[in-house]
């Protein structure tokens, strides 16, 4: 017994690259759209622990456009603003040191590390129900949740990624599973609840696009009756999951006692300690599955209620993706420069749309940072949608995809380092890397953030 604590000390010091990464997505969750100066700060901590790295297995299909987007983002930004202080250039360095890490990781502690990220995906899901229920019963309640990310639309895909790397522990488990990987499982009905009251539609639809390529997969796998049988238990717990969120929704904001919120709250947690018994159930009785994935058309009925504005915001932003798609002639090099589309919106005698960012991550960048740097995000993107790895997996990392197309989750450092962490597989297809490669490419990086920090502190 009193040797169990230096082994476990050992073990967590044998470990502290993995500990590293998943600090930094919990301090990225933080962060926004982006503090220069944290993430600055964070870049440099995590490029020191990149440079005792002996080797890294990575993908360099993946990392090279990564990194080359990096680049085109820097020349833009100092086009701009002669420096690279101004834009998403020191804040976005941090996506391709994190990936590389991750690639340094053994496979045993990069699947660990994706454990730990769906946990505390699960855990801001579990923060999340307990601030909205408990505020609803102490100030009434509001029309949507924003979560710890403060948006309801980013928190609202932030838990989708995060859902798909729950059904990744799940199906890595296998029927003798872990002890920890069962209990892992007991946060999807709150991380599913919590995603209700985001009620944000365009991370419903990312949501339901990942659950059709998890259903196309299972169906290239499994004979016809077992894919449906499995897209229907998935659409059941997603169903159960989600409709008791509507209810707290409900609860909260549209009766006269908001106090309700409180047993309802309950109710969803009784429902997480029964989850794994719910699972089986519906392995036993896929009939019962099929009326639950059907009931899940009246959740989503119930969604477009709470929110009847949402099909107005959707024209909204095929419109602005419309007026922002004649400015990528403008510069096609380096585009007009990081931040600078609000202010030619502003000026162009147009709709006004009020926002920094175009609801399409891949026609912003092409539109503030030019045509090479979108390229470069479509090809990093392409080589991520189709590479080998689980069924979940893909379908987490094609859920952000779609987002991205229709929103802006893209420039969230948490949600973009959550979909990488959860989804990225760098070890499969991928190159060895030795010391010096990694100390270059650290060593760079550092240089970056380093300067990115000077910048934040002086301006």
């Amino acid at each position: 017994m009193g040797g169990s604590a230096p082994r476990m000390l050992d073990g967590i010091m044998d470990r502290h690259a993995m500990i590293c990464v998943f600090l930094a997505l919990f301090i990225l969750t933080w962060c926004g759209v982006g503090n220069a100066a944290i993430i600055c700060l964070l870049g440099l901590l995590l490029c020191a622990e990149g440079m005792i790295q002996p080797s890294a297995q990575a993908d360099l299909w993946f990392l090279l456009p990564l990194a080359a987007y990096e680049l085109a983002n820097i020349l833009s930004t100092l086009a701009a603003y002669g420096g690279i202080g101004g834009g998403y250039a020191a804040t976005q360095a941090i996506f391709p040191v994190l990936y590389l890490l991750m690639a340094c990781l053994s496979r045993g502690d990069l699947a660990l590390l994706k454990e730990a990220c769906a946990a505390w995906a699960g855990l801001t899901a579990s923060a999340s129900l307990f601030s909205y229920a408990f505020t609803a019963a102490a100030r009434g309640g509001s029309a949507r949740s924003g979560g710890i990310l403060g948006n309801p639309n980013a928190m609202g895909i932030f838990l989708v990624v995060g859902w798909f790397a729950l059904l990744h522990a799940d199906a890595q488990g296998g029927p003798d599973r872990p002890r920890r990987t069962a209990l892992l499982l007991r946060l999807e009905p709150l991380l599913l609840a919590a995603l209700a009251l985001t009620l944000s539609m365009g991370s419903f639809a990312a949501m339901a696009a990942g659950v059709l390529w998890l259903a196309a997969s299972q169906r290239r796998r499994a004979p016809p009756r077992e894919a449906l049988r499995y897209t229907c238990r998935l659409l059941a717990r997603a169903a159960l999951g989600m409709g008791s969120g509507v209810l707290l929704l409900l609860a909260a904001s549209r009766t006269d006692a908001p106090w309700l919120a409180l047993p309802v709250l309950a109710c969803i947690l009784a429902l997480a300690a029964c989850w794994p018994r719910f699972l089986r159930f519906l392995e036993d009785l896929p009939v019962m599955a099929g009326l639950l994935a059907a009931a899940g058309l009246l959740v989503a009925a119930a969604a477009v209620f709470l929110r009847p504005s949402s099909l107005a915001t959707f024209a909204e932003r095929l419109e602005m993706m419309a007026s922002a798609a004649g400015y990528l002639a403008a510069r096609p090099l380096t585009g007009v420069g990081p931040y600078h589309w609000r202010l030619l919106d502003l000026a162009d005698g147009g709709t006004y749309f009020n926002t920094w960012h175009i609801h399409n991550a891949l026609l912003h960048v092409g539109v503030e940072l030019g045509l090479p740097a979108m390229a470069l995000l479509v090809g990093a993107a392409a080589r991520g949608l189709q590479k080998p790895r689980s069924a979940p997996e893909q379908a987490g990392f094609f859920a952000f995809f779609v987002h991205n197309l229709m929103d802006t989750s893209f420039f969230y450092t948490g949600v973009t380092a959550l979909a990488l962490l959860t989804s990225g597989e760098p070890h499969s297809g991928g190159r060895k890397l030795g010391g010096l490669p990694l100390k270059l490419f650290f060593g760079a990086s550092a240089a970056v953030f380093a300067c990115g920090l000077y910048e934040a502190l002086r301006g």
